[in-house]
């Protein structure tokens, strides 16, 4: 059935959910479980309770209690002293135990993290029942049972650290092994993979959008989807995390926003920067430019309680957002005399506006106390203003505005089956629309190291995507086994209006070119084959169907073995046209293969050294899959020379600024068109790590560790329909200057020349390119790191790391799927017939990296005898984020196409390897200082300061562009053309600093209201 077109199915999503809840019972038949961590969003206790002499004791009663919440769970230990409860709502629990004959025994104040894997064995007591023994007690700083490597960041960090534009998701780089991924604008790189094999789950449920690759709200590219005053912490896992995890092969975060309590609680908050507070840039003091339009307004605050105490909570929050500033022009090459007097109105600095609303209401029930429903509702609206094709080199007439709206509805139900089984059932919709707008209707017009105008090349356009998820699982404790079975379905459906090209696009080598009409090739876009100018719609829509086991077994005090299994399969929408390409063998347009063999084994170890709490060994082995974005399927399906026909024409060229009425005709005239590869497979990772961590006194606790990850199946786009022949008669010359014999040379790099045009030689002719999609590319991982971490006690919290890191790949990329888009074919290999020969450093390859984070709660002067001291030392809060990390590789590179594949934007200079040249490192120092003034016991004002790269040191982007550069540093070494390779005046300038806060300065002042 799933490897039929999905036009032809006849299931529903009904039936899909009949067929779940088949399953289910199947599941709850025959078996149960619960691992380490809790992807439902919240965290497991056990523990093992033991008489005086180290016996274990069966049948105790252990039950534990949130006061804030009246959440109360009861269960009973094993033959073997176990006590288990898994998905505790995150908080802060009571615990009893208590059996006949022995004394009662109360622990208080047992607080709980998301994901964590808190272990509280407990002694009891000779004695009555009616006798208490009471303690206040504090989970143990090292998870004992937990194998998997992750970093939780709690409430009070959320809370206090100073994060530039309030994005939650920017915490996750306070994790080692994980750093920003500057490919792709806003992604986040895990142990050297890229952006889009990751996910993110919000109170258990997925927030990602499947057709990019990234988050709900495409967060990190744009604005953020979730306030972070309705996050209350959440969990950064990077390797080797439970079978219940899928759909990723880097890293997956676990994220809870906040629920309401038996207190009524909330907040006002307003943040606001404008220019005047800020540092200029680096390039606007060398350039002679004022500081550009600046203003940022944040606003926004929450509110949450009991709508019936101990039963039913709500809690709700809005934040808005509101930023101006200008994009600056600065193309790599200025224009000068006649080219400036024709561009001038190119160059021109415009506005950009960043503007969200995002609205969460989310409520808790209790139903009883085996029973728990909980359901949220999350909005985001944002409108970015000259957002969709902004940059240093395109103008305003290049961008337009850009949206998203998105809605995410989650509900999560619990029940307790007995004592030691626990069902939870999970459904989330999420939808997530898109639009692109532009402000111009065309051509594009890209001069090389240029200035880019025209309508871009891909708006107007628009991606609107729904997700159903319907998620199950049941634990069970027996004896020393946790274990949990369940299964995860997520269905995507897809509306997908991309009009690449269909507008016409010129490029033009030089300025002198522009001028003079003469470009170097013109592309444009037909539909269907009556050459239509109107863009086709797409449904690139997937089905993913997961199931899972998995078991925690204490197989003694000191060791516990955590081990499971998951196959996923993957899904996508079939093209529905028929048409085979020959290039040496064949390739169809009309299947999109399923890679049915996903399946994923998990085992991990955790040892207590001495058998106590304060030393650990842990460490596994896992192997993971991860998802293929629905962008690359979309262009599958439509550019296969029937639905879309793309043409990239060098002779005969329509004369600018004219497009062509009708598809073009003989004379080479032929379609660029992409395939799928026959044996595409999913991408897989298979993450390994050992680690050790010991607590240091009663608050710190350090761990050394390393992560591994070898990576295979990575999907690549590569131009297939070439000749491989060399050019032996071919030469080089220096400079400039008349090419002799005695400065010629032969050409040191393979070359797809044709002996008589000129042009590519192409094996088949009815077509220009032929971009196949595969999953040839690999990468290996390999870090080491140092963790060392102070939970919140007297008034101070750290967490700080070093990792030293080595990233090996061979340019893996899900994203490069339009020829001719400048963006997407440097993502290219070149030498695109031995892709493999581009094996280097990893773009996200950074090896030395230091962070430090902290919160300093300052209240000494209370113990001072003057009321002024008293007032002056005290309700300050200092709290900091810093970080010092090495340059990231570059390519160094040559405009032109010297080894004339007809791909402008991927080539490097003779005997020159990809990232062989690295750019500066980073460092900043993000401050706050916050006074608290309370007018009564629960109504507080925060004032508070911060300062984004304090010390306005000049951090530069690293240019992942081969001939732009305009993102940084400027790597473009020769210029290229007939044969002649000239030496460019700027290699290695200076050109973009990243965006402020990071590139230069950027302080900000708040005020927020608690009560």
């Amino acid at each position: 059935m799933l490897s039929r077109p999905l036009a032809s199915r006849k299931w529903t999503i009904l039936n899909y959910m009949t067929g779940a809840l088949r399953v289910w019972t199947s599941v709850f038949l025959f078996s149960a479980g619960v691992w380490a961590q809790t992807p439902g969003g919240g965290a497991t206790l056990n523990g093992t309770v033991m008489d005086p002499s180290g016996a274990a004791v069966a049948g105790a009663k252990v039950t534990a209690v949130n006061p804030a919440t009246g959440i109360t769970r009861a269960t009973e230990t094993t033959d073997a002293g176990l006590y288990d409860f898994p998905n505790l709502p995150v908080g802060t629990y009571d615990l009893t135990v208590e059996k006949q004959g022995f004394k009662l025994l109360k622990r208080t104040g047992v607080a709980l993290s998301v994901g964590a894997v808190a272990t509280l064995d407990a002694t009891l007591e000779l004695g009555a029942t009616q006798e208490t023994v009471s303690v206040t007690a504090e989970v143990p700083i090292v998870e004992t049972t937990r194998s998997s490597t992750s970093t939780t960041v709690n409430e009070h960090a959320v809370a206090s650290l100073p994060v530039n534009g309030r994005n939650f998701i920017d915490f996750t780089t306070l994790t080692p092994g994980v750093v920003k991924d500057l490919v792709r604008s806003g992604d986040i790189s895990f142990a050297g993979q890229r952006g889009t094999s990751n996910t993110l789950t919000v109170d258990g449920a997925e927030s990602n959008n499947v057709f990019f690759g990234q988050a709900t709200g495409r967060t990190g590219f744009r604005p953020y989807a979730f306030s972070q005053d309705a996050v209350q912490e959440f969990q950064v896992n990077t390797g080797e995390y439970p079978a219940e995890i899928g759909r990723a092969g880097g890293g997956a975060i676990n994220v809870i926003t906040k629920s309401g309590t038996n207190d009524f609680h909330g907040s006002a908050f307003e943040f606001y920067r404008d220019k005047g507070m800020n540092a200029n840039s680096f390039i606007n003091n060398r350039n002679g430019t004022k500081k550009q339009a600046y203003h940022f307004n944040q606003f926004g605050g929450t509110v949450g309680g009991p709508i019936k105490k101990d039963k039913l909570f709500f809690f709700g929050s809005y934040d808005g957002q509101r930023n101006t500033s200008n994009q600056i022009i600065t193309p790599v090459i200025q224009p000068t005399g006649a080219a400036l007097a024709a561009l001038q109105q190119f160059l021109l600095p415009y506005p950009l506006g960043l503007n969200n609303n995002v609205g969460l209401v989310k409520v808790d029930w209790n139903i009883s106390d085996n029973d728990r429903l909980s359901v949220r509702y999350n909005i985001s609206r944002y409108n970015g203003v000259n957002f969709e094709s902004n940059s240093p080199n395109s103008a305003r007439e290049h961008t337009g505005n850009n949206q998203v709206n998105t809605d995410n509805i989650a509900a999560s139900y619990n029940r307790l089956i007995g004592t030691n089984k626990v069902l939870d059932a999970r459904f989330n919709f999420v939808k997530d629309n898109e639009p692109g707008l532009a402000n111009a209707t065309g051509p594009e017009v890209v001069i090389t190291n240029g200035v880019t105008f025209g309508k871009n090349n891909f708006s107007p356009r628009f991606t609107n995507g729904r997700t159903y998820q319907p998620v199950t699982t049941l634990s069970w404790v027996a004896g020393r086994h946790s274990i949990k079975f369940g299964y995860d379905f997520a269905f995507q459906r897809v509306d997908n209006f991309f009009p690449g090209l269909f507008a016409g696009q010129y490029v033009f080598p030089t300025y002198d070119a522009y001028l003079n009409k003469t470009p170097s090739s013109f592309s444009q876009a037909f539909s269907g084959s009556s050459g239509s100018t109107a863009p086709p719609i797409s449904h690139p829509n997937s089905n993913e169907l997961a199931f899972f086991a998995q078991d925690a077994w204490r197989v003694t005090e000191k060791l516990t073995l955590n081990y499971g299994l998951r196959y996923d399969h993957f899904s996508y929408t079939q093209p529905g046209n028929i048409i085979t390409v020959p290039f040496g063998g064949s390739s169809l347009t009309n299947h999109f293969p399923t890679d049915s063999a996903d399946i994923g084994p998990r085992i991990g170890y955790a040892y207590r050294v001495f058998n106590s709490d304060k030393v650990v060994v842990r460490g596994g082995y896992g192997i993971y899959y991860s998802r293929t974005p629905g962008l690359l399927t979309s262009a599958d399906i439509l550019n296969n020379g029937i639905d879309v026909r793309n043409f990239t024409l060098t002779s005969n060229l329509p004369v600018y600024p004219s497009i062509l009425s009708a598809a073009p005709t003989g004379g080479g005239a032929v379609p660029n068109i992409n395939v799928i590869d026959q044996n595409f497979k999913s991408p897989r990772t298979q993450q390994y790590s050992t680690q050790v961590e010991s607590a240091l006194g009663h608050d710190f606790a350090v761990t050394i560790g390393y992560l591994g990850v070898n990576a295979v199946h990575l999907t690549r786009t590569r131009d297939v329909n070439l000749f491989p022949e060399v050019l032996t008669n071919g030469f080089i010359c220096p400079s400039p200057a008349p090419c002799t014999a005695a400065t010629a040379g032969v050409i040191p790099m393979q070359f797809y020349r044709h002996p008589g045009t000129g042009a590519p030689a192409r094996v088949n002719t009815s077509y220009g390119r032929i971009s196949l999609f595969e999953s040839g590319a690999n990468s290996i991982y390999n870090g080491g790191f140092i963790q060392l971490r102070k939970r919140f006690s007297g008034g101070i919290q750290v967490l700080t790391s070093y990792t030293w890191s080595r990233v090996i790949d061979s340019a893996p990329d899900a994203t490069s799927v339009v020829p001719n888009n400048g963006g997407d074919d440097t993502k290219v290999a070149q030498d695109t017939l031995h892709p493999n020969l581009e094996r280097a450093r990893g773009i996200t390859d950074i090896t030395n990296r230091f962070l430090f984070s902290g919160v300093w709660d300052i209240n000494y002067g209370r113990k001072a005898a003057s009321a002024f001291w008293r007032q002056l030392g005290s309700d300050w809060q200092l709290s900091t984020i810093s970080q010092v990390q090495s340059g990231r590789p570059l390519s160094i590179s040559v405009t032109g196409d010297p080894n004339n594949d007809g791909n402008l934007n991927s080539d490097r200079p003779p005997y020159v390897g990809r990232n062989t040249y690295t750019g500066p490192n980073l460092m900043t120092v993000d401050l706050r200082l916050m006074r608290t003034i309370s007018f009564r016991e629960r109504l507080h004002l925060d004032l508070i300061g911060e300062a984004f790269n304090l010390t306005n040191r000049s951090n530069f982007g690293s240019s992942t562009g081969v001939s732009t550069g305009t993102f940084g540093i400027q790597t473009n070494l020769y210029t290229y053309s007939n044969f002649i390779f000239t030496p460019a005046s700027n290699f290695g300038a200076r050109l973009g600093n990243y965006d402020p806060g990071v590139g230069s300065r950027v302080l900000q002042l708040a005020a927020k209201v608690t009560f």
